[in-house]
């Protein structure tokens, strides 16, 4: 899943794979790759919570699947943090249904 993004007139993309839920994780991971930062690739993870899953199904309309839904939440998600500060490797931010 990709997704690309505009901070502060600076151009990102975003890459997510799917990561496996442990049987003890509370949310959904998801390794996020954020290239277009000074310093190269930037990969951390982005926690999907299940309604968040829920509602990408619900948007997904047209060419828009639920995958690419989710990367633009997951762009918007990191897109905030970069406002205020660089990303850091090693990232872990949380994504809910707000973001979609």
């Amino acid at each position: 899943m990709k997704s690309k993004f505009t901070v502060k007139d600076r151009k990102y993309e975003l890459a997510l794979e799917k990561g496996e839920r442990g049987e003890e994780d509370k949310f959904h991971p998801f390794t996020a790759t954020v290239t277009g930062q000074e310093g190269g690739a930037v990969r951390g993870i982005c926690q999907l919570t299940d309604r968040a899953l829920e509602a990408a199904n619900e948007k997904a309309k047209g060419d828009a699947s639920a995958a690419d839904v989710l990367a633009a939440a997951c762009g918007k998600s990191i897109a905030s943090e970069l406002v205020i500060r660089k990303l850091k490797p090693d990232f872990s931010f949380v994504v809910d249904y707000r973001w979609l």
